[in-house]
């Protein structure tokens, strides 16, 4: 069952390391280094179960074993891996257009999953023929980066994505990479960087592009909630670099904050422009408390932070009601889409997914398969992928786009 796992996989045409017949031993540890889903250890019906449980479907799909399964999980199967994509007949044995992940997931940790199965998700909707080795390198020390690039590059893999934080990116660019290696950096903005290297691509989302939008809709008297994460503390450090010089910063670094000392009673807040750099939980118990308090503010912005549905259940409509949001995701393509939602994630608010998608979207069809057509729009502007920035509204139970954009 396992080879013709295999071979129903293949027919994907997306021939991934994972299953690939000959499995040769890797030079470095297999902690540090293994392809996708490779497990050694039997997966057992609780095994499975679990699997689909925690939403693992490609997992799932990759240790099923027909010898002991029941019948409902065959049956799941069968269900699960024809719904992925239309299966062609004829499988691509040897695919010469390879493409590596790099992931140090101890360090982004969520990030790891949803880099892989964004990246997986595309290459199915294009039906790519394409082999894919996914390395594991733990952290971002620049050891174990050197040590993952060199064995990409030994093993002739041309085309990287690399989940890399700042740190690691630095350690990247310290590299001596073969001129012919392009590697895509979806969690980084190259703004960040003094670099010039025209094979390093980036990718993520522009908050700085984000908050100067926003502010086109302050009145000026702006008061800043932070969280004091080094993301927000960026933001803080993007709105006061636009802003009038009269804004008021208050950290909620603990959940022992005192709003009542801040808003009881404080006329500073009314008719003010307040920006949230906060995360969900902590944005949703801001919007609360400000109408607790009989606040009225003139604006409540944010930016991509909190451009997710789970904040329309966080928080009552009164208390959204005036609040805006940056969104810099543009996806209209239904069967992406539901590609991701097979890997549990929603590459409709899921930045990272986005990203990764746009970036490989562009290797794909520029350097990996000319006569494909992009999904996405997104130009390039000196190695960064530049997006647009709509402004949302809450209305109802869902978001829609300000009118006068």
């Amino acid at each position: 069952m396992r080879k013709s796992l295999v071979c129903l996989m293949m027919s994907f045409v997306l021939t991934l390391s994972v299953f690939a017949k000959e499995q040769k031993p890797s030079p470095i540890e297999p902690s540090e280094s293994f392809y996708p889903n490779l497990e050694f250890q039997n997966c057992d019906n609780d095994c499975l179960f679990t699997l689909l449980e925690t939403g693992l479907y490609f997992n799932f799909l990759s240790r099923f074993n027909n010898d002991n399964a029941n019948e409902l999980l065959v049956n799941i199967y069968t269900k699960l891996l024809n719904s992925i994509i239309d299966f062609e007949k004829r499988i691509q044995k040897n695919a010469s257009i390879k493409l590596a992940i790099i992931i140090p997931e101890q360090t982004i940790k969520s990030y790891s999953n949803t880099i892989i199965n964004s990246s997986i998700a595309y290459l199915l909707r294009q039906r790519a023929q394409i082999k894919v080795k996914v390395f594991l390198i733990g952290t971002e020390d620049e050891s174990k980066i050197t040590k993952a690039f060199k064995q990409a590059q030994d093993e002739k893999f041309n085309y990287i994505i690399a989940g890399f934080t700042d740190k690691g990116v630095k350690n990247l660019l310290k590299e001596s990479l073969d001129s012919n290696v392009k590697v895509f950096i979806p969690t980084a903005h190259k703004r960040n960087f003094d670099t010039q290297n025209e094979n390093v691509y980036f990718g993520s989302i522009d908050y700085q592009k984000q908050i100067q939008k926003l502010l086109e809709y302050s009145n000026g008297k702006n008061i800043i909630f932070s969280d004091g994460t080094p993301l927000a503390n960026r933001l803080d450090e993007n709105v006061l670099n636009a802003g009038n010089g009269s804004e008021k910063i208050y950290t909620i670094n603990s959940s022992k904050f005192d709003f009542r000392s801040i808003l009881n009673q404080n006329r500073s807040f009314q008719d003010s422009s307040i920006i949230l750099n906060t995360s969900l939980i902590k944005t949703a118990l801001i919007s609360s408390q400000i109408r607790t308090y009989d606040i009225e503010p003139f604006v409540l912005l944010s930016t991509q932070i909190n451009y997710n549905p789970i904040l329309l259940s966080l928080t009552q409509i009164n208390d959204r009601k005036k609040l805006l949001l940056a969104n810099s995701i543009s996806n209209e393509d239904q069967t992406l889409s539901y590609l991701n939602e097979l890997f549990s994630q929603n590459i409709n608010y899921n930045w990272i997914a986005y990203a990764t998608s746009v970036g490989l979207d562009y290797f794909y069809t520029q350097f990996l398969d000319k006569d494909s057509q992009r999904i996405f729009d997104e130009g390039l502007n000196d190695n960064q992928f530049d997006y647009k920035v709509k402004i949302i509204r809450s209305q109802g139970l869902g978001f829609t786009p300000l009118q006068d954009q």
